[in-house]
């Protein structure tokens, strides 16, 4: 298994255990801090999964296009238990 895999499960595991609001807090903090380097996906992407566990809709972040999953790297805000863009 490689660095970045277990990297995800050992976060994925621990941000099982955070609320919803610590959950939106550490997206923003990734998606403003552009010094993240390689792991900043790896983390964003084990905070979404986390939230989708909570039975948050991430579907107003995430769209499909051309085949693609295209997910916006943007702060959100939590509106009738889905994530909003924030501009």
């Amino acid at each position: 298994m490689s660095t970045t895999n277990q990297l995800s499960s050992h976060l994925q595991e621990q941000f099982h255990h955070y609320t919803v609001n610590e959950l939106i807090t550490i997206n923003n903090d990734i998606v403003e801090n552009k010094v993240w380097g390689s792991s900043r996906s790896t983390f964003r992407n084990a905070v979404l999964k986390a939230l989708a566990q909570k039975g948050i809709d991430l579907s107003p972040i995430i769209s499909k296009e051309d085949g693609f999953t295209v997910i916006q790297i943007v702060k959100v805000k939590l509106e009738n238990n889905s994530l909003i863009p924030v501009c």
